[in-house]
């Protein structure tokens, strides 16, 4: 009779509103660990094209804004907080297009262009 008590607690304690907050808990967790690996990956191809068009004394086609494009964003993405400004980023997005959505945000928008633009 007991063990029949502890299935029956077990099954009442799931709700659906724990499991997804659960989910985004966890995958974005590994998002986060996804955008280090990409970020340390971005890193280790810079440091080689930066290396090896430094080696080569002018033999080799390095494209240089590249490589320090991908240092720059490996750098960022490989820190302990490149997920959360990745995050911060799309963020700002959103808060632009909610501004643009709210009654007069896009209208006010066209209505200052055209007083600028088409005198």
């Amino acid at each position: 009779m007991m063990l029949l008590n502890e299935v029956v607690f077990l099954a009442g304690d799931w709700d659906l509103g724990s499991f997804l907050g659960n989910s985004k808990t966890t995958l974005t967790k590994w998002a986060g660990l996804a955008a280090a690996l990409i970020g340390v990956v971005c890193v280790f191809i810079a440091i080689w094209q930066i290396a090896s068009g430094l080696m080569s004394h002018g033999k080799k086609q390095t494209n240089w804004a590249i490589s320090i494009i991908l240092l720059l964003v490996g750098g960022v993405l490989g820190g302990t907080e490149g997920f959360k400004f990745v995050t911060d980023i799309a963020g700002g997005g959103q808060k632009t297009i909610s501004d643009l959505g709210v009654p007069g945000g896009a209208i006010m928008l066209f209505e200052y262009s055209k007083f600028y633009f088409f005198k």
